[in-house]
């Protein structure tokens, strides 16, 4: 029997979305951190930092919870979800580096296949 997929335009499974995802969510992070300090230290405007945090601050959360949540499928350690979410962009490019080329082979769970009509 061949392999189900989840969904039928991609060959993934569900770790590889979810990694993906959070690599998109990791960059995003270290982009509104980037905008949030230029607000903050070199344009020194409250309303732009006001803004552009609050944003930022949403962003992290999701990320914080992605990598948690992420943790047991790719076998990380506390210690590594403690040092990420500490060092906040340079902790989301970590993240980045190490999903840049998908889930490795390793963590990836085997293949499903379809299982047959129960007997009557």
């Amino acid at each position: 029997m061949a392999a189900v997929t989840d969904f039928a335009d991609d060959p993934g499974g569900e770790l590889e979305r979810k990694a993906r995802a959070l690599s998109v969510v990791a960059l995003i992070e270290t982009c509104t951190y980037l905008l949030l300090f230029y607000f903050w230290q070199i344009a020194r405007s409250d309303t732009g930092t006001a803004i552009v945090g609050s944003l930022h601050g949403m962003i992290w959360l999701a990320f914080c919870a992605m990598v948690i949540m992420i943790r047991p499928a790719l076998k990380g350690s506390w210690g590594y979800v403690v040092v990420v979410i500490v060092t906040g962009p340079i902790g989301a490019v970590m993240v980045w580096y190490r999903l840049r080329k998908g889930v490795p082979e390793e963590l990836r769970p085997a293949p499903t296949t379809a299982m047959p009509p129960p007997a009557r």
